[in-house]
């Protein structure tokens, strides 16, 4: 991911960067033009493998190219390679090793409009000396014949396949059942078919599209997908659920999506609940009967009226702008109730508001555990503490809207006679201090595996920002003129934070480690308020007072050792000695100086130093590795509709109180949708880090009963139907594996045979209930179908209402 895993830079920006740190190699990538417009840079290239008519046994040769790149190019390139006259050699979309289209015919077309994927095979073809082709149309032509017919998305009909370019690319025989197809992987492409086998496995939208009764309603002036989607994704549920489909290659609904979202059209892994409901939303816009501009319609809290007025109100205006049959199967009502956290004597506002859904998110974590985050600091005491060691260790868990001060509170408490006021906190990167933290920063600019080390400091202020550093002075801290000065504040103002870090030469001898870094660093810096005035010989003996508090026990003599003045950003280098018999003023001038105690070659370094690198590393965050303790999903439900305080980041605006406030949010199920869609909330990210949560999650394949997550209105009268409440489960789309390298595979239940298969892709097989009913941990996205629109296929509930 971009700011995570890369930056992108400019060229000149490289240059300068790479001159004076050095690095590499540079990996440079073009800048595209996507269909809608925008500048995407092309990270990865189409890997494609080129077949000669005349070398049939002769390995492919291999070549990368942008997806942008026109036939004429491609073929240019490849004859000037393979030393082939371009006038006598035709090129063909060879996919599956099947001639499939000659891209003669498309020479100005970009490869990618012409549907060539990643690891796409190409067979250049070359004309005989008598002037003939070898692989000819008719031979073609028979190929095909062997793959059986291609449904039209536009007729319905059958016809010889390849219709056109723009088809899917079905492979015939006999399929398990009818609808238990494969879908090819196109490249990283898990994630879409997973997503597809599901929506494929929703008897009423299957029959909407494949019927082509959604013909009815097409919307040619859809925003961005003019209908073009709504007639790939009906065209690819006609091929797969064909009697004689066994796996099919969405070539072309690929393609489509990657023209509407350009998040989808790379070959990077993406998120199957992200293609779900940006492929819902585009069908609902395709087959939406409101056509034209649609009218703003402002929201209206409930000011007292009943539910079932507010909702039915709600419900209209969304139909007013959204109103398709994707709509009637998919959307419902939550009851959103915020309330303001102050007293009715002083306000006591609730806002009652019915929204419609599309899917539920259900975290795994209650919304107060999301908030926190845990911290490995590593404490280092100013004096040793009578019968404890200098430097200690502590876990805290803190909330992430608060403070960096809040997280120093929180660790002293963990700390017997530490105080707060007296405490630095740093971060230690390569064994230097790379950062001072203040106050006032927020705890989510922290990283969870950043070395956190807080110092306990006789002077604190020495080491803090003053508002004049903070907006460019360099000047040191002082105290302003007209503000009382203690005996205390007066000597701070003449002081300055001396940033010691313990180094020794470098034992390797190969002239590569020493001309990039002369010197290994041990331990923990240390922090020590110095006078601006000091000398070389009072610098010297505060440094080994020092080390005799926190690095060298008590009663062993400690090695040899020189102290320099060093450059904060210096790699290599001895700097500037310290003469520890110098009477002279060192007339120091930064607010923060460095030095650095330089241990000789020869010398045996303290234990505490090695200690020391072992505490100031954190424990591996190993939470994505282990698995949490089980819940049931109806616990995930209630967790849903509790009522929950929102955060700062999240503060509601209360317009009796004039003020945001960190109001009180409790949602409630109103209207429940024919197909339910839950989300196990199973990845968080915040600015620094990702997760995937394994916390295993028991779901039922039959009777989710959602009554006791709905509001009561909504069950009383017409509406105590318990039907309209109680779902069974129909798909469920499965991620394996980590965040960065996952793999997507789906369950469905198919109507014709109300069995469970297993769809891996291109491969599918037959499962048993209690298969699908284990994968607890890989359970990302259910389907969930209501129990009055059951298939009578499934058989009798399992659990009646």
């Amino acid at each position: 991911n971009e700011h995570t895993d890369y930056v992108i830079l400019p060229e000149a920006a490289w240059n300068v960067l790479h001159a004076r740190y050095g690095g590499g190699p540079a990996f440079k990538r073009r800048a595209i033009k996507t269909p809608n417009g925008a500048v995407q840079v092309e990270l990865h290239g189409l890997q494609l493998k080129v077949y000669r008519s005349s070398a049939d046994e002769v390995p492919c040769m291999e070549v990368i190219e942008s997806r942008c790149c026109t036939v004429r190019d491609l073929k240019d390139r490849l004859c000037r390679e393979l030393g082939l006259d371009p006038e006598k050699t035709r090129m063909w979309d060879y996919f599956n090793k099947r001639l499939y289209d000659q891209l003669e015919k498309h020479l100005d077309s970009t490869i990618e409009s012409c549907k060539i994927y990643d690891t796409n095979p190409l067979m250049l073809e070359e004309q005989d000396e008598d002037g003939t082709w070898p692989l000819t149309e008719k031979h073609n032509a028979e190929r095909n014949e062997e793959l059986g017919g291609s449904c039209s998305a536009a007729t319905g009909q059958y016809s010889n396949y390849p219709a056109s370019r723009a088809a899917d690319f079905p492979s015939t025989g006999e399929p398990l059942q009818r609808g238990a197809v494969g879908l090819q992987n196109l490249g990283n492409t898990c994630f879409m078919n997973s997503s597809l086998q599901c929506l494929s496995n929703i008897p009423p939208l299957r029959e909407y599209f494949i019927s082509e009764k959604y013909r009815e309603s097409l919307n040619r002036n859809a925003f961005k997908t003019q209908g073009k989607l709504a007639e790939a994704f009906a065209a690819l549920l006609q091929l797969m659920w064909r009697d004689d489909t066994t796996r099919v290659a969405p070539r072309n609904f690929k393609y489509q999506v990657g023209q509407f979202a350009e998040q989808f059209s790379g070959y990077g892994q993406q998120d199957s609940m992200e293609l779900i409901e940006y492929v819902l939303d585009g069908l609902k816009e395709d087959c939406n009967r409101v056509t034209g501009p649609k009218p703003y319609i402002e929201v209206k809290e409930a000011d007292g009226r009943s539910d079932e007025e507010v909702a039915n109100e709600a419900l209209s205006n969304y139909r007013r702008r959204s109103n398709s049959e994707v709509d009637d199967l998919f959307v419902g009502l939550f009851k959103s109730v915020v309330r303001c956290p102050e007293p009715p004597e002083t306000c006591g506002r609730a806002s009652v508001t019915f929204d419609p859904f599309l899917s539920a998110k259900l975290p795994l974590v209650s919304s107060a555990e999301q908030r926190l985050t845990s911290f490995s600091v590593t404490v280092v005491r100013d004096e040793r503490p009578t019968g404890a060691e200098p430097v200690v260790q502590v876990t805290v868990k803190v909330s992430k809207d608060l403070s960096v001060k809040d997280l120093v509170e929180a660790t002293a408490k963990e700390v017997e006679g530490l105080q707060p006021q007296q405490c630095i906190l740093v971060e230690i990167w390569q064994k230097k201090v790379h950062k001072f933290f203040e106050d006032n920063e927020a705890i989510d600019n922290i990283r969870v595996d950043d070395i956190l080390i807080l110092y306990e400091v006789a002077e604190p202020k020495a080491f803090r920002v003053s508002a004049e550093q903070r907006w460019g002075s360099v000047a040191p801290y002082r105290i302003p003129e007209d503000e009382d000065i203690s005996p205390a504040s007066a000597a701070a103002q003449s002081m300055c934070g001396a940033i010691v870090v313990h180094r020794q030469v470098a034992k390797s001898s190969s002239s590569y480690s020493y001309s990039y870094n002369s010197h290994e660093f041990h331990g923990l810096p240390m922090l020590i308020p110095i006078a601006k005035n000091i000398t070389g010989r009072q610098l010297c003996d505060q440094v080994e007072a020092k080390m005799r508090e926190c690095v060298v026990a008590s009663g062993e003599a400690a090695p040899r050792w020189t102290l320099y003045k060093v450059d904060r950003t210096s790699r290599s280098g001895d700097g500037e000695e310290i003469r520890p018999d110098s009477d002279e003023p060192l007339a120091l001038r930064e607010s923060k100086e460095h030095f650095a105690v330089t241990w000789h070659e020869d010398a045996t370094l303290p234990p505490s130093l090695q200690i020391q690198e072992t505490l100031s590393n954190p424990p591996t965050n190993d939470r994505a590795e282990r698995p949490d303790g089980e819940v049931e999903i109806a616990q995930l439900l209630k967790m849903f509709v509790d009522e929950e305080k929102l955060g700062a980041q999240d503060a509601w605006y209360c317009n009796r109180c004039k003020d945001h406030k960190e109001a009180f949010k409790k949602l409630e199920f109103h209207r429940t949708p024919p197909v339910l869609v839950l989300q196990l909330k199973r990845f968080q990210f915040n600015r620094w880090s990702r997760e995937r949560l394994n916390t295993p999650v028991r779901f039922p394949l039959e009777g989710l009963d959602l009554a006791p997550y709905c509001t009561e209105s909504s069950l009383r009268g017409e509406n105590a139907d318990r039907t309209k409440t109680m779902y069974d489960l129909a798909a469920l789309s499965k991620h394996i594996g980590s965040l960065g390298g996952g793999h997507y595979v789906a369950y469905c239940r198919n109507s014709q045979d109300g069995e469970w298969y297993n769809f891996d892709d291109g491969s599918v097989r037959r499962v048993s209930a209690d298969e699908v009913e284990g994968d607890k941990v890989g359970a990302y996205v259910l389907f969930y179908i209501r129990r009055d629109y059951r298939p009578p296929t499934f058989g009798a509930p399992s659990r009646s209402p």
